[in-house]
């Protein structure tokens, strides 16, 4: 059954299921959440069960594998549901959103909710972390040996996603990974991935995503070299 939670700028239409695991991607630096997302959808062959509209969202559509879909998109499967985004929300419409994805979570008696952001580094020196919204979900985290990030923020949907679950006894989690750069990073998302099979006791497999950044790193080291043997002539104004 289709049914609608809602508030004043925007709704879930989605089908209610019970009982799961909430999982939040949504673009950020390095889009680590939107990766993560299309792979566990293509890995765990989830079926899309719904979607998040606002006329606050820009007038996008989606292409995959030549059909138009939702661009904020809700999937099931292996008793998870993921909040899959494929655009920036808008700032003014993030705390009514993730409001209304925790009264869905809260309506469905979700277990827990994990969501994934990234931390932008000028180098990468520590493994993905995780941070927790109470010290019941803290105490998960390292039974299960994740690093824990002591201090700092967490932008976007991720924080306001913590601190609203909270409010409604979640336990939630956001795994951070460190990242360099604003553009995707396929490598970071399979730290977090790494993460996520840790504290879920999964196995998704993260060998596409290195694959991927290899393919990624060769092309820039190419066009390094080709910018260093051909060097285009200075411009003078």
């Amino acid at each position: 059954m289709i049914v609608e939670t809602k508030t004043d700028c925007c709704k879930i239409v989605s089908e209610d299921i019970e009982d799961a695991i909430v999982l939040e991607g949504s673009p950020n630096a390095g889009l680590i959440g939107n990766i993560i997302g299309w792979l566990l959808v293509d890995n765990l062959k989830m079926r899309e069960i719904g979607y998040i509209e606002s006329k606050h969202f820009p007038p996008l559509a989606v292409l995959y594998k030549g059909i138009a879909l939702h661009p904020f998109r809700i999937y099931e499967g292996e008793g998870l549901v993921l909040f899959l985004s494929d655009f920036i929300v808008p700032q003014e419409v993030v705390f009514d959103m993730t409001n209304v994805i925790v009264d869905w979570m809260d309506k469905n008696n979700s277990k827990e909710l994990l969501t994934f952001n990234s931390a932008l580094v000028r180098e990468k020196m520590n493994p993905a972390g995780a941070v927790a919204n109470s010290t019941e979900a803290l105490d998960k985290l390292k039974e299960k040996d994740l690093p824990i990030m002591q201090m700092g923020n967490i932008n976007g949907i991720s924080g306001t996603l913590l601190t609203q679950s909270a409010q409604k006894n979640i336990p939630a989690t956001c795994i951070l990974a460190e990242t360099l750069t604003q553009y995707p990073d396929p490598r970071a998302a399979a730290e977090a991935v790494q993460g996520l099979n840790k504290l879920l006791d999964m196995d998704i497999d993260y060998e596409p995503l290195l694959k991927e950044a290899q393919d990624i790193e060769s092309r820039l080291q190419k066009l390094a070299e080709e910018v260093t043997k051909d060097p285009q002539p200075p411009i003078y104004m």
